[in-house]
């Protein structure tokens, strides 16, 4: 089955590269696709063959670790280079072992062979993807004469696979749940061989509920004793059915759908499917907003996606304290009025701007102006201001106080680097209670994912700085950031050692500024939310980059990197990024 992008979803077309795609766009914008991403036609096409009469240990144990990238008959072609006691009972499914095999290939001799290479993953039964580090994998194939042919008497837990063989011919799937307040779909991401990646498969891993840790702030629509009782299937014009157990009947309108908008944004993907429709027992279940034959589309439940709907996000920059808005064409930087635009002073000049994730209220004669949010100059207050104000009101104070963000709910979040280390101020401009555990790191720059459920943090440990992953909730009047996991990029085929800034382009991708040593220049990477793959997105310039925001939206995503030189770029396409200011402090985007 044919895969496509979904409708909402935010990745540039440079990151079609981590699967290998041949087929990049020479022109036009930012696209969204965070659907299944399967290999395309330059993508390895896998058919291995059975070892050959004769074949010397080289050659059984390169077949081997080539019959392990094709799935097909449950790994048939792979099991006939083992011996026969062996090959029954060897579970390829248990878990899958990248390893770079550049420059590492298997060592043999008159009767042995082994593979020692650098780990880059790990694939688990339910097909998430665990980054590793410094982990290298050594392994003995235990070869032995049967019938006077060389086999293998010891392969490995679950199978091998190359870097290169994840990153063309696996897909990237992301499976939908629902936040505990029921008004959001959080995607959890999963990959699976190409040929192996369809709408059966989606569900099977959306049935199996929702993994750790994400079980603390997510939960499934599926309630218990309603399960999927067989395969999908697709009519000729692409309606795909669903089966469900009779039981489905017995769930009410609003349970129907949210298991309806959980299923459909889950599928909505795969390029075969136009609409969904679900059965309870063999007979059609009806959902609200259904049409006739009581199919439905993501589109329906497009409020479970809470990207803000803007053709044009506005670039807000500050240079030399002042805040002012940047032209879409570039080159032309209009200073606010104000005590923060052209009101500010060596007093009240700002340091950070906040980037937002709602819509600005508009500005005209009859209403007041936007309402801002900024770092000031020394980096201790957490200041609101209304434009063309004179006045400035501080919300919180700190110590070297980070850039901040305004989520969906109009809250305000910065770290700080005293105690207590989070910082949430809430829409009425009240500082909230936090709980957080860093284990004694320092968040020097953080990032929101649009669903607000997921956290990017740049975290500096003595001199080293990494990327974590935490997850946001609300707990008895309380804001707690917590399972604070550790994405280590240094393994991937990027080299990523050094971290220093990070945006979400959408909620499963991220936007990275980094290098692989202290001497080199930082430059912007798309990697995956759990670094499963890196891409680079241009070499920009001789000089680093220092600071990337970026608001993902219903119709794109609009990315500005800041160079340490203060020049200001956008990002329009793939590798191509374009200068449109200069002299720049800091810089937010908003809607």
């Amino acid at each position: 089955m044919t895969l496509r992008p979904s409708r909402r979803a935010v990745l540039s077309a440079a990151a079609v590269l981590l699967t290998g795609c041949s087929e990049v766009p020479s022109q036009g914008p930012v696209k969204r696709a965070d659907g299944p991403r399967a290999a395309a036609r330059e993508s390895i096409d896998v058919a291995p063959h059975p070892p050959a009469d004769g074949a010397s240990i080289d050659l059984v144990v390169g077949g081997f670790l080539q019959a392990m990238a094709s799935v097909r008959d449950d790994y048939r072609v792979a099991r006939s280079y083992l011996t026969s006691d062996i090959a029954d009972r060897w579970d390829p499914h248990a878990k899958v072992t990248i390893y770079d095999a550049t420059n590492h290939k298997p060592a043999s001799t008159v009767a042995t062979a082994a593979l020692q290479a650098p780990v880059v993953g790990q694939i688990d039964s339910r097909g998430h993807y665990h980054p590793t580090s410094s982990q290298t994998l050594n392994h003995d194939f235990g070869m032995a004469q049967e019938s006077g042919q060389w086999r293998i008497s010891r392969p490995p837990e679950g199978v091998l696979i190359s870097q290169y063989t994840f990153q063309r011919s696996w897909s990237t799937i992301p499976i939908y749940f629902l936040t505990e307040a029921a008004d959001r779909l959080v995607p959890d991401v999963i990959h699976l061989p190409s040929a192996a990646a369809d709408p059966d498969a989606a569900l099977r891993a959306m049935t199996a509920g929702v993994p750790e840790p994400l079980d603390a702030v997510l939960r499934t629509a599926l309630p218990d004793g309603v399960t999927v009782t067989g395969t999908t299937s697709v009519d000729a014009v692409g309606v795909v059915t669903v089966p469900l157990s009779a039981s489905a009947a017995q769930l009410s309108p609003s349970q129907r759908r949210l298991l309806a908008s959980q299923v459909t944004w889950t599928l909505n993907g795969f390029a075969a499917i136009s609409r969904i429709r679900f059965t309870a027992g063999g007979s059609l279940l009806s959902l609200p907003e259904a049409a006739e034959d009581q199919s439905v589309s993501a589109d329906l439940y497009a409020e479970f996606i809470p990207f803000p709907a803007t053709h044009s996000p506005t670039v807000v920059a500050v240079i030399k304290g002042q805040m002012g808005r940047v032209a879409a064409s570039g080159h032309n930087f209009r200073i606010m009025p104000g005590a923060l635009g052209r009101g500010a002073t060596t007093n009240n000049s700002v340091a950070e701007v906040a980037s937002t994730q709602f819509t600005m209220p508009m500005i005209s004669p009859r209403s007041p102006g936007a309402i801002w949010h900024a770092v000031s100059a020394d980096r201790r207050s957490l200041l609101t201001w209304q434009e063309g104000s004179e006045d400035i009101q501080v919300l919180a104070t700190g110590v070297n106080l980070r850039r901040p963000q305004v989520l969906g709910d109009h809250s305000i979040m910065t770290f700080s680097d005293t105690d207590p280390t989070l910082i949430v101020v809430g829409s009425d401009g009240a500082r909230m209670s936090t709980v957080v555990d860093l284990g004694g790191c320092r968040v020097t720059s953080f990032s929101v994912a649009p669903d607000a459920v997921r956290v990017a943090l740049v975290l500096e440990r003595g001199k080293t700085r990494a990327l974590g992953i935490g997850l946001l909730s609300r707990q008895e009047g309380a804001v707690h950031l917590s399972h604070i996991t550790d994405i280590p990029l240094s393994s991937s085929d990027v080299n990523l050692s050094i971290i220093t800034d990070v945006a979400w382009l959408s909620q499963t991708r991220l936007c990275v500024l980094g290098r692989a040593i202290d001497a080199g220049v930082t430059t912007p990477y798309e990697i995956v939310v759990d670094g499963s793959g890196a891409t680079s997105m241009g070499q920009l310039t001789a000089t680093s980059m220092a600071a990337v925001v970026a608001l993902p939206t219903e119709m794109g995503t609009e990315a500005v990197v800041l160079c340490e030189d203060g020049t200001l770029l956008l990002h329009e396409e793939s590798f191509r990024w374009r200068q449109i200011l200069q002299g720049v402090n800091a810089v937010a985007v908003t809607t």
